[in-house]
């Protein structure tokens, strides 16, 4: 049996419909996601962004548990669809490789909690880092998801870090998969991966240059580490089009509670500008300072935004 006799289809499953399995994974987690969130809100509202540790945790128990033999390979879309997670080998993954697996994909989905981790560090490194992170992000969403369409067994990285194939569901055969895969269309497809979110990347960056090139970085860290002594600060940045005067923004969380007495959010939002004012002695030299307070709460699987500002 030749590589061109075996129809792909018929034992391992394509972009689409994974994709679609994916969506109703995030509907069923987005549900419990939801209850749970509006049930706890003051709680998870004070936790601020800690509390996408939350969802992150339910994700890895839910994709890393169903994964495995326990879950028969399948989570609840999967399971819809008639498919499931098996390893090259047609054993069931293991559940530390299960995890492996999912935490490829969480570093999409999850983003915003892992670059939080960055304002562990210095606010001037902290604030470096945002332009390494985003294309970082970028290429891993190329290596997750446009390699699977590239790839003859449609794997992703997180498949091919965790040894793993999206099968349907009773049709595994390792002889079929042999004969699909083709070693030198895999190096073909990753060159293709690598090179192009190299270009993706670099441009990313060229344009990240250019558009901070007149962003006093040292005036905005110690902006930063200044608020946080007092508050929680998801971001100072400043944004500017075609050349332009650039736009300030400060951007500062606070629980539900205090969010919802109007008179507390104008208080904080006229101290932080009176600190933006001692920071920056020229602020002429911007279009406008935007002072914003947030609040709501955010558990990755299900959130609720709220903004004043």
């Amino acid at each position: 049996m030749s590589a061109a006799d075996i129809q792909p289809q018929r034992v391992v499953v394509g972009f689409w419909r994974r994709l679609f399995a994916d969506l109703l994974d995030s509907v069923a987690l987005g549900i419990l996601g939801y209850l749970t969130g509006y049930a706890f809100i003051g709680t998870f509202s004070k936790m601020g962004i800690h509390a996408v540790w939350v969802g992150l945790v339910c994700s890895f128990v839910y994709f890393g548990v169903l994964h495995t033999q326990i879950g028969d390979g399948q989570t609840l879309g999967k399971r819809l669809l008639g498919v499931q997670v098996l390893k090259r080998d047609g054993s069931y993954l293991s559940f530390g490789s299960s995890l492996i697996r999912y935490l490829a994909i969480s570093l999409i989905f999850y983003n915003g909690l892992y670059a939080s981790l960055s304002t562990l560090l210095p606010a001037k490194a902290s604030m470096a880092l945002e332009w390494v992170f985003f294309p970082i992000l970028i290429w891993a969403f190329f290596a997750c998801f446009l390699l699977i369409p590239m790839h003859p067994l449609k794997r992703g990285l997180h498949d091919l870090i965790a040894g793993s194939v999206v099968v349907y569901k009773g049709r595994y055969d390792a002889e079929a998969l042999d004969e699909m895969e083709n070693p030198a269309r895999v190096s073909r497809a990753l060159w293709i991966l690598t090179g192009g979110t190299s270009v993706v990347i670099a441009g990313l960056l060229i344009a990240g240059l250019f558009a901070t090139k007149s962003v006093d970085l040292s005036e905005l860290s110690s902006l930063a580490t200044n608020l946080r002594r007092d508050y929680d600060v998801r971001a100072v940045r400043t944004t500017g089009f075609k050349g332009g005067q650039p736009i300030l923004s400060v951007e500062v969380f606070l629980p539900i509670d205090r969010w919802e007495d109007k008179a507390e959010r104008v208080r904080v939002r006229n101290d932080v500008f009176k600190r933006v004012q001692g920071s920056f002695p020229n602020l002429g030299r911007y279009q406008k300072v935007r002072v914003i307070t947030l609040s709501g709460f955010d558990l990755g699987i299900a959130s609720l935004n709220l903004k004043d500002g």
